[in-house]
């Protein structure tokens, strides 16, 4: 999903005239373009969240009223459980986004943009060596990376 999400995200500033064949989307391709990936999602995740006719809290407050709960058939019982369980794992969700994104700058107005550079960006907090997708195929085949 992120890879599809930072393709549609590419602005001309980050192609700058190359053919999108050319770009590794299995990793960030700008900072600005990661910022505007994981805001998409955190915005599809919230926006899912507020489809639910009550909150979280409401749902926690009908399962602590044993009374009014055990009026409930069993399996509306389950629902409510399984509808609150749903919520909190979309609150946990935007919330572990939200600190993605403080944690790899990527909250600041200036970001960068991948001005035609097709190889990626690293991130911080990303321990990943810098690699061309070229390099990662050939380790894969079992190929040396090392060409020179």
């Amino acid at each position: 999903m992120l890879e599809y999400l930072r393709l549609m995200q590419m602005t001309p500033e980050d192609s700058r005239g190359k053919p999108l064949s050319e770009f590794d989307f299995t990793r960030p391709i700008s900072t600005a373009n990661e910022a505007a990936v994981l805001t998409s999602v955190i915005q599809a995740v919230k926006r899912q969240l507020s489809k639910y006719p009550n909150s979280e809290e409401d749902d926690a407050t009908m399962i602590k009223d044993k009374a009014l709960f055990r009026l409930l058939s069993y399996n509306q019982r389950m629902a409510v459980r399984h509808r609150r369980n749903e919520k909190r794992l979309l609150k946990r969700t935007i919330a572990a986004l939200e600190k993605q994104i403080r944690q790899q700058g990527l909250d600041s107005e200036d970001l960068a943009r991948a001005e035609g550079s097709t190889l990626g960006q690293s991130l911080p907090g990303d321990d990943r060596k810098q690699r061309t997708a070229l390099e990662e195929r050939l380790e894969k085949m079992g190929l040396p990376v090392d060409l020179r």
